[in-house]
C-alpha cells in the first residue's frame, strides 16, 4: 500500500512538473496566457526615461506603482503586456502630466527615452536688473550683458551671476540698441574678452527740412517731413582696458554690418561692408584681409568661413581667408534670380538659407541621398542640433523640424523628412532648441512653453511660465540648466530665472537634469 502511494505521489509530481515548467519558461521569455483567446501571447514592454526620475504610471488608468517597475541604467522598463493600444501616463506629484496613446507589439519594445514633465508652478528668482531690456550670456556662463530702456542712450551693464552684483557699466551717449528686424544681437567673443554691440542713431537729415516755395505759389516757408533715416554702427568693448571703439570711425566704412567673431583666434572678427566681407585684428585695425566680394550673407563653422554670392552660389574659405576659395554648390534649385539674407552652416554637406523673401532651402548630403531643396516659406530663423543630424525651423506662427540623418532609436526618424511640430494663431516669439534636442522652447503671448518632436499619437505641450509681459525675452542656458526671462517688477522690467529641468541622480550622486 505504502508503495503504491508514492508511485501516485511521484506521477503527480511528475506531471505537475510538465505542466508548470512550460509555464515558467514561457513566462520567462516574455509570453502570458490570454484568457480571452486561450492561448499563450509573445507579451510587449515599455521602456521609458523620464524626468523627474520618480513619477507613477498608468496603462488604461491602472497603477503600475514605481516600486514595481525594474530600473536599468535610470531607465523604467515594464514588461508582460499583451499586446494591443494603451493609453500611457506618466505622473508626478505638482508636475503636469505626459501621455500618449502608445501601441504595445508582440515581442518589441515601445521606447520612450525623453519624457519630461514640467511643474505646476516654478520658483522665480529674481535678478536685481531694474529696467532691462534685452540679455546676453557669455560663452563661459559667468557674466551676461544686459541693456536698459533709455530714450537717449544705450546703457548697458555687466551683471556676475556668480555673486549676482553688476560688475561694470557702459554708456554709448547717443546711440540706441537697433531694431530686432535687422537680427543682429550683441555676441561675446570666443574668451569672453570682447563684446560687440550693433547701434543706430538719428541722421542728421531725418529732421525736419526747410523746402522753399517760389513766391508767387506760396509766399511762405513750410516744413516737409522725410522719412525717418538712421545712422548704423558697430561698437567694439574691450573689457581688459575697458574702453569701446566705434568701428565706423577706425575702419572709415559707412556701412559696416554682420559683425562676428572668429571662433579660434582672439581678438579677430569679420564683418559686411556692403556686399565685401572682411576680416579685422581689432587689437590692430590696420591688419584688416578682404575675404570675398558680392557677398549676401556668411556664417562660421569650425575652421572656416562659409559665404552665398549674389549669384546663389556657396563657397567657403579658411578663416584667415589665405587659402584659395572652395565652390560647394553648382546651381540653386530654382531657376530664379535669388538673394540670400542669411546662412547657417553646420559642415560642407549641411547648410540651411534663408532668402530675402523669407523661402527656406536646405542643402544636405546625406548617408542615402543628395538634397538640394525647398522646405518652406516665410521663415524667419534655423537652428542646428549639436550633432548635426535636425535643423529647428520657424515662421511668425508654426515652427518645424528636418531631419538630416536617419535615427534608428524611436522614434525612428529617417533622412530627409520633415515634421511640423506646432501651429499658433498668435505670434511665436524666442524659439529654440531644449538640450536633449527632443523638445523645443518658445513663447505664445504670456505664455513660455516647451513641446516634445515625438510625434507618436501626439505631441505633449506644457506651460511653463505665465507672464506678465507679452512675448517676454526668454533664453535657456543649458550648461546652467537655467531659464531667463524678462518679466514686470515693481511696474518695471526685471529678469528672473528658474531651475529647469529637475536634478537627477545616479547611484546616489546628483547630476544634470
Amino acid at each position: 500500500m505504502e508503495n503504491w502511494k508514492r508511485k501516485v505521489f511521484f506521477w503527480v509530481l511528475v506531471l505537475l512538473f510538465l505542466i508548470t515548467a512550460p509555464v515558467i519558461i514561457l513566462n520567462a521569455k516574455g509570453y502570458r496566457f490570454d484568457k480571452n483567446r486561450g492561448v499563450f501571447v509573445h507579451s510587449g514592454t515599455i521602456t521609458f526615461k523620464s524626468n523627474p526620475q520618480t513619477v507613477d504610471i498608468k496603462l488604461n488608468d491602472e497603477l503600475f506603482e514605481s516600486k514595481k517597475l525594474n530600473r536599468i541604467n535610470s531607465s523604467f522598463n515594464v514588461s508582460g503586456i499583451f499586446p494591443g493600444e494603451y493609453n500611457l501616463q506618466i505622473s508626478a506629484p505638482d508636475f503636469q502630466p505626459w501621455n500618449k496613446k502608445i501601441q504595445v507589439h508582440s515581442g518589441l519594445a515601445s521606447e520612450f527615452w525623453n519624457v519630461l514633465l514640467v511643474k505646476n508652478d516654478y520658483e522665480k528668482t529674481s535678478l536685481n536688473t531694474p529696467g532691462i531690456y534685452k540679455f546676453f550670456t557669455s560663452p563661459r556662463n559667468n557674466l551676461m550683458a544686459y541693456t536698459l530702456s533709455s530714450e537717449n542712450d544705450l546703457l548697458m551693464n555687466i551683471f556676475n551671476l556668480e555673486n549676482n552684483t553688476i560688475s561694470q557699466e557702459i554708456n554709448f551717449a547717443g546711440w540706441q540698441l537697433i531694431e530686432d528686424a535687422k537680427k543682429e544681437n550683441i555676441e561675446w567673443s570666443p574668451d569672453n574678452s570682447f563684446l560687440s554691440i550693433p547701434v543706430k542713431k538719428l541722421a542728421e537729415n531725418s529732421a525736419q527740412k526747410e523746402e522753399n516755395i517760389p513766391a508767387k505759389a506760396q509766399p511762405k516757408k513750410i516744413f516737409a517731413e522725410v522719412p525717418t533715416e538712421y545712422e548704423y554702427s558697430y561698437f567694439i568693448y574691450d573689457f581688459k582696458n575697458k574702453n569701446s571703439l566705434n568701428l565706423t570711425e577706425v575702419l572709415n566704412k559707412k556701412n559696416v554690418h554682420d559683425v562676428r567673431w572668429d571662433p579660434r583666434e582672439s581678438g579677430f572678427l569679420f564683418f559686411l561692408e556692403d556686399n565685401i566681407l572682411f576680416r579685422l585684428d581689432i587689437k590692430n585695425p590696420q591688419n584688416i584681409s578682404q575675404i570675398a566680394l558680392d557677398v549676401s550673407s556668411y556664417d562660421l563653422s569650425g575652421s572656416s568661413v562659409y559665404y552665398s554670392q549674389n549669384s546663389g552660389l556657396l563657397y567657403k574659405n579658411s578663416l584667415d581667408g589665405k587659402s584659395d576659395p572652395v565652390q560647394i554648390t553648382n546651381n540653386f534649385p530654382d531657376s530664379q534670380n535669388v538673394k540670400i539674407s542669411s546662412v547657417v552652416v553646420y559642415d560642407d554637406s549641411r547648410i540651411a538659407l534663408i532668402l530675402e523673401n523669407k523661402d527656406f532651402y536646405i542643402y544636405n548630403k546625406g548617408d542615402y541621398g543628395d538634397y538640394y531643396r525647398k522646405l518652406a516659406d516665410k521663415i524667419e530663423e534655423a537652428h542646428f542640433s549639436d550633432d548635426g543630424k535636425r535643423i529647428l525651423f520657424w515662421s511668425n506662427n508654426e515652427i518645424s523640424v528636418y531631419f538630416l540623418r536617419e535615427q534608428l532609436s524611436q522614434p525612428i526618424r529617417r533622412e530627409n523628412e520633415m515634421q511640423n511640430i506646432t501651429r499658433y494663431s498668435e505670434p511665436i516669439k524666442n524659439v529654440q532648441w531644449f538640450k536633449d534636442y527632443e523638445h523645443i522652447i518658445f513663447n505664445s503671448g504670456r505664455w513660455i512653453k516647451i513641446i516634445e518632436i515625438d510625434p507618436r499619437d501626439h505631441a505633449n505641450c506644457m506651460d511653463l511660465i505665465n507672464t506678465e509681459n507679452i512675448n517676454p525675452f526668454v533664453i535657456y542656458n543649458s550648461a546652467l540648466e537655467k531659464m531667463y526671462f524678462i518679466d514686470t517688477k515693481d511696474t518695471a522690467s526685471n529678469l528672473f530665472s528658474i531651475d529647469f529641468p529637475e536634478k537627477t541622480t545616479f547611484f546616489g550622486v546628483e547630476i544634470g537634469g
